[in-house]
């Protein structure tokens, strides 16, 4: 009787607008698309919807298919309309490449508007070349990848595989392959694989660089701003003329449980070289057989850095620090360099500090560390603590 009464008040009351029942708002889900192999008309269509449906689109590529661009969209440098929604494209193993031809103009492949946000999945990006920033992809919004590659772009500017002006990029189980930052007309070529502006955010979860090269810094990464790196892969990256085999850092960066390997510079930091007002904290990695043709073989700080539980060996320089040079900037602030729970072992100077070289007005620290067996000796310059 009770329930009755209350059905019946309900009844009375929604004819004077009373006693209404709210839904709750429902987000509304993501449009899906899926496009034929090869088809870029209906891909370039779908990511032009996606970019002005509220609430985004998803684009599913055919598996193991190949879309070839042989002109940039509408003049605009890219192959794809920039993204300026919320669009998500779905590879399944499949490919975007710049299609070479006699006349073929250059364009990267996809660009990312701020505001706007770009995953992609199971895709490969290749076959770029531009002038600008970012050949591979260029940035200023939200970018993420997963299981994808990027491989076997070019640019004449920063970030030979990807660019990141000011946006937040993250890559998990993803690979940086083969990319090339030349330096073009008074553009200094740097970050080979990847480039991060001071005001950008760089993560990289279980991911690989790798074969990348920059005519000037940063043969894998150069970074600016904040950069992540954990479980990770960086090997056989190259600045030709400049700092940075693996990493040319001015900004702030964090290595985690990652391998430096066989990276090389024309100058400073075969593996990482941490630049003057740079901050470089590396913990529970190996930096192993780099090499750099000035100073610091594995690393260069002019900056500070901290390294912690980390294994530095068999690395070299063609002039001092075959495993660290701890460089004094003249007129910064003073260099500092602390090693905790770390072993520099095996590494070799042309000229002096086979484990560390120490310049005068820099800092070592040294806390439950071990320098041993590098030539010509342990360490050049003031190292309390190292024999």
């Amino acid at each position: 009787m009770k329930n009755r009464l209350v059905l019946a008040g309900c009844a009375v009351a929604a004819s004077v607008g009373m006693c209404m029942a709210a839904s709750p708002a429902m987000a509304q889900a993501p449009n899906k698309v899926s496009i034929a192999c090869g088809d870029v008309a209906a891909l370039i269509a779908a990511v032009e919807q996606a970019n002005t449906d509220a609430a985004g689109g998803t684009i599913n590529l055919a598996k193991d298919c190949a879309y070839r661009f042989v002109d940039d969209f509408g003049d605009s440098g890219n192959a794809l309309p920039s993204i300026t929604g919320n669009v998500a494209i779905v590879g399944h193993n499949s490919t975007l490449i710049r299609s070479v031809t006699g006349g073929s103009p250059l364009f990267r492949l996809l660009s990312v508007d701020e505001g706007g946000t770009l995953t992609l999945k199971g895709l490969t990006v290749t076959g770029g070349r531009t002038d600008g920033n970012g050949a591979g992809i260029a940035n200023a919004g939200t970018l993420r990848l997963e299981d994808s590659k990027v491989a076997g772009n070019q640019t004449g500017g920063n970030g030979g595989g990807i660019s990141n002006e000011g946006g937040d990029v993250t890559l998990v189980d993803t690979e940086i392959l083969t990319n090339v930052a030349t330096s073009a007309t008074e553009v200094p070529g740097n970050g080979g694989g990847l480039s991060n502006s001071a005001t950008g955010t760089l993560t990289l979860h279980k991911s690989t660089v790798a074969g990348n090269t920059a005519d000037e810094n940063g043969g894998g990464i150069q970074n600016e701003g904040e950069l992540k790196v954990e479980h990770g892969l960086i090997t056989n990256n190259e600045a030709r003329d400049g700092n940075g085999g693996g990493i040319n850092n001015l900004g702030t960066a964090k290595i985690k449980h990652t391998k430096l390997i066989e990276n090389w510079a024309g100058l400073n930091g075969g593996a990482v070289n941490n630049a003057a007002g740079g901050t470089l904290e590396i913990k529970q990695s190996a930096l192993a057989n780099n090499k750099a043709g000035n100073d610091g073989g594995a690393v260069n700080n002019a900056g500070t850095a901290t390294l912690k539980k980390t294994k530095v060996e068999s690395n070299s320089a063609g002039h001092d620090g075959g495993g660290i040079n701890n460089a004094e900037e003249a007129g910064g602030d003073v260099t500092q360099l602390t090693l905790e729970h770390t072993t520099v072992a095996e590494n070799r100077a042309a000229n002096a500090g086979g484990g560390i070289n120490n310049q005068p007005d820099a800092v070592v620290t040294l806390k439950e560390s071990k320098i041993i067996k590098n030539l010509p000796e342990n360490c050049a310059g003031a190292v309390p603590g190292c024999s």
